[in-house]
């Protein structure tokens, strides 16, 4: 995994506020902690974090995401969470809420639910053994040089979705082991990840 994961490199600007409401949160809180049991979601040795879990605030483009600096923690709570207000890709800045500033891949999240309206979860994720499976079958893929954080990963990630149905995973190409699945809700983007992961054990 890059070196880089775990940092953030947009601009963000962050209002301390209480954990964020969701009608979705419990079953965002049972999946993030069933991604981290699989150790797709968590934290390297050096204390550096990845994965990260959001979902959509309906009728709007705002969103709910695991805070910066979760991978640890387990089992989740409310308050690893934040939303995301407000986000431009072009200027490669984040406006959030919560006890928590918004992870790293925040944009990511929020170029997928710009490009599908029909999106109410994004996961991002890493694992050497299902991204290297999804390269060989030819899985949908970022450009190489679109790396982890950059409004180029972004943009990359929007425009793929885009061409998806309304549930798939993707390679992030630009970011090593870096995968995202998306749905409409956080079940079905939990099971096509899990369709990966266990086809990637059985190899």
């Amino acid at each position: 995994m890059r070196r880089d994961e775990g940092y953030i490199k947009f601009s963000f600007a962050h209002e301390a506020a209480p954990a964020p409401a969701h009608p979705r949160l419990h079953d965002l809180m049972r999946i993030r902690d069933d991604l981290h049991e699989w150790e797709l979601i968590g934290v390297l040795p050096d204390g550096i974090g990845y994965g990260n879990i959001s979902a959509r605030i309906e009728g709007t483009p705002k969103f709910i995401i695991t805070g910066s600096g979760t991978g640890l923690k387990f089992p989740i709570a409310p308050g690893h969470f934040c939303e995301v207000v407000s986000f431009d890709i072009a200027k490669n800045s984040v406006v959030c809420r919560g006890p928590l500033p918004a992870s790293s891949e925040s944009m990511s999240h929020g170029a997928i639910y710009a490009a599908r309206p029909d999106a109410g979860t994004v996961i991002h994720i890493h694992d050497r053994t299902m991204f290297g499976l999804l390269i060989q079958e030819g899985a949908p893929l970022t450009p190489a040089d679109a790396a982890f954080g950059t409004p180029e990963m972004a943009r990359a990630v929007g425009r793929l979705a885009a061409t998806l149905p309304p549930v798939a995973v993707m390679v992030m190409a630009g970011h090593e082991d870096g995968l995202i699945a998306f749905g409409p809700d956080p079940r079905s983007a939990r099971d096509a990840l899990w369709d990966v992961y266990s086809r990637s054990r059985r190899e």
